[in-house]
């Protein structure tokens, strides 16, 4: 898989813009992958409950963030911001 990073999770992950990953195992879920990337990366913990998330494109809602991902699968990590 693919983790993009933007703003404030990239800077939580030392700069890196890009992840490349496998689907954990156990739990091939977003959840999944956040608790490894929490585990990882620390910095991420405070940052990651405000975040949206996107698979493909699609911005996950509720439920949708227990479906499974694969090793083609780009998922985007979106940190809170302002625009003026």
């Amino acid at each position: 898989m693919k983790v993009l990073l933007f703003a404030q999770t990239r800077e939580a992950t030392g700069g890196r813009a890009v992840l490349r990953r496998d689907p954990p195992p156990g739990d091939p879920s977003l959840a999944g992958l956040l608790r490894e990337l929490e585990e990882e990366f620390p910095a991420l913990r405070p940052l990651l409950p405000r975040c949206r998330f996107a698979v493909n494109g699609t911005y996950l809602e509720g439920a949708a963030a227990r479906c499974a991902l694969s090793p083609t699968d780009e998922i985007a990590i979106l940190p809170p911001y302002s625009g003026g």
